[in-house]
């Protein structure tokens, strides 16, 4: 089972985050891929629909060199600040079993790298779910499954998009909190919301109970109620609740390590979920999109030192591939 959380993040200065974890019972972190521009490639499994590159993109994911030497990508940005991600939404994600006329047949794992490729802004990617792609049954050459999934999408403005394909149709959502989990689904979420309304970052007050002054413990007696398991409601609220509260960073370094901090609090260690396989599900890796200096930070549970790979304008003029390989080693600064 894929898990995973995510939220969007606006710094003081003005710069856009899309973060996520990547909860998965298999390692997903082994290489940031680059996607250049100009570049074909396959959509599906099943049909001979194609694309052509309008953006240059990078993100975790791998070149399916021995299979239809496409890209498949969990998440990612591309050269317009246009960034997306993909999470499990099982239960509730409804695929079409072939495309509609004159819109291409998109394997649901491959969606991602279809929009990054194709889209520059939030408009675009409604107006592409919209009019050019539909979501088909298709199975996963890699997981063997047809992948229940859904998506989030944010760029430079900070807003976001949250697209979910049930068996009602495709449901392009504009006006969420930016905060999106598993399922059920994100408006089930939001509602939500509404029992954790006593929450709060501030203290409880003493108060006189039976002739007797009641004080709080310690500190953090305010978000005493905040959901402390790995469901996706509560890693949900906790996100939510974290994004709403913390202190806005003033910039974007400060904007990194303050995403990492409110993934740690909805990371998954190994052997705290265990599947129905008896495999545990855990958090593989957490990223951090900067839409305006297009920067992909990351971090992996066997490696949690914070790295990053920028589509820099020399990257940007490249024609080919290229995988930046993921180093799993703890890296740790020995002082002495």
């Amino acid at each position: 089972m894929i898990g995973c959380s995510s939220f969007t993040l606006e710094t003081k200065d003005k710069k856009h985050f899309l973060s996520r974890t990547m909860d998965f019972m298999m390692e997903m972190a082994e290489q940031v891929i680059f996607v250049p521009k100009d570049k074909t490639f396959a959509v599906s499994y099943n049909t001979t629909d194609q694309v052509t590159s309008k953006h240059s993109f990078i993100g975790m994911g791998s070149i399916q060199y021995d299979i239809d030497n496409s890209p498949v990508t969990c998440d990612g940005i591309n050269d317009a600040g246009l960034t997306g991600a993909v999470l499990y939404f099982p239960g509730y994600a409804s695929y079409k079993q072939q495309a509609e006329p004159n819109t291409w047949g998109v394997s649901p794992d491959k969606v991602i790298s279809v929009i990054l490729s194709q889209a520059s802004s939030l408009a675009d990617v409604a107006e592409l779910f919209t009019n050019k792609i539909s979501i088909v049954n298709e199975a996963s050459p890699a997981l063997k499954i047809i992948p229940p999934l859904h998506y989030i999408f944010s760029d430079t403005t900070g807003e976001s998009v949250i697209v979910e394909t049930q068996e009602d149709g495709t449901h392009i959502i504009r006006d969420s909190v930016g905060v999106m989990t598993n399922s059920p689904d994100y408006h089930w979420h939001e509602t939500n919301l509404r029992n954790y309304l006593s929450v709060r970052p501030k203290q409880h007050k003493d108060i006189e109970f039976l002739g007797k002054t009641l004080k709080p413990f310690s500190q953090g007696s305010g978000t005493f109620g905040l959901p402390g398991d790995y469901t996706p409601p509560s890693r949900f609220i906790r996100t939510a609740f974290m994004k709403n509260n913390v202190e806005q960073p003033k910039d974007e370094l400060t904007a990194v390590s303050l995403a990492h901090h409110i993934l740690e609090a909805v990371s998954i260690p190994r052997g705290i979920v265990v599947t129905p396989e008896d495999t545990f599900d855990y958090t593989c890796y957490s990223a951090y999109m900067c839409a305006e200096s297009k920067s992909y930070y990351y971090s992996t549970y066997g490696n949690q030192r914070i790295r990053c790979v920028k589509l820099t304008p020399e990257l940007e003029k490249e024609t080919e591939y290229h995988e930046f390989k993921v180093n799993p080693i703890e890296d740790i600064d020995y002082t002495n």
